[in-house]
């Protein structure tokens, strides 16, 4: 699944969505290890519209359309989900390629009026944008998702209730159109809530809420496009410009996203059946894609990260020395070496949930803990543990009170990438005496087995937003639809509301890092290496590519001339 795919700011801003990134294993060297620092925060071929054309189509295409469409709901809060509802939805701040949010005058007709202690925002609605039905957005939307988020009503299945918890009132100024909106306490990622918002309607209820949008409903759209059609049957979806708009008119004709497999994208591409898609970490794809005459691949470094979730409530994982051995017994290097063989792509391991090794804040938290590859170490904690090598067998499966040391990985079947990680996770564990057993889903199971915990181990990527210290609940706060790992730590959810809070940057760095520290000991996640976000585009395309943190503008997307 997509956990972004995309990327783009997700349209849940502030939270951060899934991808099974595509990959292959090849014979090919691995590439050199290093940073990013010398990769573009975003590549979109940036044009002025005057030197593009006017008309035209864009082929774009997803893993899986969700019979989930509310992006807020938690098995709709994918980055997939995120793509098809991208040019449709209303999003009051767009983003530079450093993820610094601008008030977009599509939507807001001024800049909005921030005041602190509490943090009150006053945000004043463009009349114009009105929602498919006509009926303008106001303060009910805001109000209505506020409602199902805030955490009060669990039988709302909110992706997170990050952010929308921390609102003590939200309500109409001078008309319906002025939002204002006032927080608890200090709020410093306020606009990583409000840069969106979905229809009153379709969060009314509970309901309606987790089951009310199974596809698209032009009374919840609000963008430059609106949904022409959806063909459930050939899985497709076609996008038109909006008669509607208010704003500046897109110059594209027309938009068509379709699922498709991750392996017959490249051909796809080549045979001139799309115009752009992820290649995420698949060197066939990226090899075939940059070798094509009318195609080229722009490359950009987002805060996008592969890792494996651990399921802290599944068989032997309960035990937090296990959790730990498995860590301890993974070569993340070798493992971000066979994932981008054949990618232009500087392979180290990533070690820190929330900051990318480039960013502000980013502490190398594997070395602070020492929790990182140690063959000697992971045999030894197994030892501590109870977890005996068969004798004569110093690399056989351990063995406790009669019972084999077996843990389950759950891989994505046809996404080259996760079935690599299987076979190098079996094959490293096998070493310190960690059997693994390889248990193989479709793709399009990939939600629901992340939502009903249905796994042991499972690999897929986090798509970041401009916001890594926002929404920390969503992943790893108690309780949370989004915490798949099952742990609960309650240092960190007091750490995560203090962050919420604290107006000092510096503090608020130093505090996700003990976050990052417990998650670390604790063994939430394993991190992998950044994603590289990798986008097969044809060469005439402009205003389109790897976005990194950066806001898509849809009216700006066309063709040379």
């Amino acid at each position: 699944m997509k956990a972004r795919k995309l990327l783009v700011v997700p349209l849940l801003v502030g939270a951060l969505t899934l991808s099974a990134c595509q990959g292959m294993k090849t014979d090919q060297p691995p590439a050199d290890q290093g940073d990013q620092s010398s990769v573009p925060a975003i590549a979109i071929n940036p044009k002025d519209r005057a030197e593009l054309t006017e008309g035209g189509e864009l082929r774009l295409t997803v893993t899986t359309i969700e019979s989930q469409w509310n992006t807020y709901q938690v098995n709709g809060n994918t980055g997939d989900m995120s793509d098809v509802w991208n040019p449709i939805a209303p999003k009051f701040f767009t983003f530079d390629e450093k993820g610094t949010p601008t008030w977009n005058p599509d939507y807001l007709t001024e800049e909005p009026v921030v005041t602190t202690g509490p943090t009150k925002v006053t945000m004043k609605i463009n009349k114009s944008a009105k929602w498919g039905n006509g009926t303008a957005i106001g303060v009910k939307d805001f109000q209505s998702i506020w409602k199902a988020c805030n955490g009060e009503d669990t039988t709302f299945e909110c992706a997170s209730t990050d952010g929308w918890n921390e609102i003590a009132s939200i309500e109409a100024g001078a008309d319906e159109q002025e939002v204002i909106t006032t927080f608890k306490s200090n709020f410093p990622d306020w606009s990583s809530v409000l840069s969106s918002v979905p229809a009153a309607d379709s969060t009314k209820d509970a309901s309606t809420f987790n089951s009310g949008s199974t596809g698209p409903k032009s009374e919840y759209e609000a963008g430059p496009f609106t949904v022409e059609s959806f063909d459930k049957t050939q899985r497709k979806i076609t996008y038109v410009p909006n008669p509607n708009w208010w704003g500046e008119k897109p110059l594209l004709d027309r938009i068509t996203i379709r699922e498709m497999e991750a392996t017959a994208r490249a051909n796809a591409f080549t045979n001139n059946e799309l115009d752009a898609f992820d290649v995420g970490v698949d060197a066939d794809a990226y090899t075939r894609s940059k070798g094509y005459a009318d195609g080229e691949v722009r490359q950009a470094a987002g805060p996008d990260w592969r890792h494996i979730t651990f399921n802290s409530k599944a068989g032997e994982l309960k035990d937090i020395k296990v959790r730990q051995a498995i860590v301890y017994g993974l070569n993340r290097t070798e493992i971000g070496a066979s994932d981008l063989a054949g990618i232009d792509w500087p392979v180290k391991p990533l070690n820190n949930h929330f900051f990318m090794e480039a960013q502000p804040g980013f502490v190398d938290t594997a070395k602070a803990t020492g929790i990182d590859y140690d063959i000697e170490k992971a045999k030894s904690t197994l030892e501590e543990a109870g977890w005996k090598a068969p004798e004569g067998d110093p690399e056989g499966v351990r063995v406790k009170d009669g019972k084999e040391l077996k843990v389950k990985f759950m891989q994505l079947s046809g996404v080259p990438v996760s079935e690599n990680e299987a076979l190098q996770v079996q094959n490293q564990l096998k070493k310190v005496g960690i059997g693994i057993d390889i248990v193989s889903i479709p793709s399009e199971k990939f939600s629901d087995t992340l939502t009903e915990r249905g796994f042991e181990l499972m690999a897929f990527s986090w798509l970041g937003t401009p916001y890594p210290m926002a929404n920390i609940n969503q992943i790893y706060g108690t309780g949370s639809e989004s915490n798949f790992a099952n742990l609960s730590l309650p240092e960190v959810d007091n750490l995560a509301k203090e962050i919420g809070t604290e107006p000092d940057n510096q503090v608020r760095i130093d505090k996700t890092n003990q976050v990052d520290k417990l998650l670390w000991e604790n063994v939430h996640t394993l991190p992998l290496y950044q994603r590289p976000q990798n986008t097969a585009v044809k060469k005439n395309l402009a205003n389109y590519g790897s976005f990194g943190m950066a806001s898509v503008d849809w009216t700006k997307v066309g063709y040379l001339k």
